[in-house]
């Protein structure tokens, strides 16, 4: 069983209700972090998030301003699982996480959370001698960095006996949604990973609009670039989306959902 402390970032950066807007900034930009912990006396007491600092604020107001207050926080020892559903529940994107002391001791964010089904189910397979399922092929699919690792993939995604495809899209955050079932739409027909039936296309639509919805809870109103995964399996199918957001005023950190649907 894999917990939240075996996944969570340590050490994280922490500011204080004093901190400017351009200090903040700064923080984010040059750790490649999409949101800061807020503490005071030793207290965390806030969280903010670049999405915070899209609206415009003078650079030289203090962040207790617009910070978030009503903050949630998790103890380490919470299982992954729950830390989705908390994350789900509450529709946002990173926890403080507490030891038994109540002292900050990490940050676990939705990607953490990704990796932490990972490594459970490498965990589960290295014990039952399971074979790779459709949402962990999506997810190495996905994350490839060049042409000839895509190719490996597909060749070993066939050898347990799914289909894969994989494609590319950017576009504004109006844009986005579209963008990602179009996409993933005519990668899957093209590879043969769907017929044109449109029983099945519907649920390459229903796998994309579930891994997309984690990520607006993310980021939401922002466009970006991203890579995408389809993988059918015996019964359904997953998507695993992989990219960074883009805005003018935000660069965030790369992000990795998940979705799946019956076929």
């Amino acid at each position: 069983m894999v917990l939240v402390k075996d996944i969570m970032s340590k050490n994280p950066i922490t500011v204080t209700p004093d901190t400017t807007v351009l200090e903040a900034e700064k923080l984010m930009s040059l750790n490649n972090i999409g949101r800061l912990i807020v503490v005071e006396d030793g207290k965390v007491i806030g969280m903010l998030s670049d999405g915070d600092l899209v609206v415009e604020h003078h650079l030289n107001a203090p962040i207790r301003d617009f910070m978030s207050t009503n903050i949630i926080k998790i103890d380490q020892n919470t299982t992954v699982k729950e830390a989705a559903r908390i994350l789900a529940d509450n529709k946002i994107g990173g926890l403080p996480v507490l030891d038994e002391e109540d002292r900050l001791v990490g940050i676990v964010t939705a990607g953490d959370i990704v990796y932490g089904y990972l490594e459970e189910e490498e965990e589960e397979r290295a014990m039952e001698r399971k074979t790779i399922t459709p949402e962990s092929s999506a997810i190495y699919l996905a994350m490839t960095r060049s042409r000839e690792y895509e190719e490996y993939w597909l060749d070993k995604i066939k050898g347990y006996g799914y289909k894969g495809a994989i494609t590319q899209t950017g576009a504004s955050a109006e844009k986005l949604p579209i963008k990602l079932r179009e996409s993933t739409t005519v990668a899957a027909i093209a590879r043969g990973v769907i017929s044109e039936n449109s029983r099945e296309k519907i649920a390459v639509s229903n796998a994309v609009k579930d891994a997309y919805s984690q990520l607006a809870l993310i980021n939401p109103g922002l466009g970006g670039g991203f890579k995408i995964a389809v993988v059918r399996g015996e019964g359904h199918i997953a998507v695993a989306i992989f990219g960074k957001f883009g805005h003018a005023l935000v660069d965030g950190p790369e992000q990795l959902t998940v979705g799946t649907s019956v076929i």
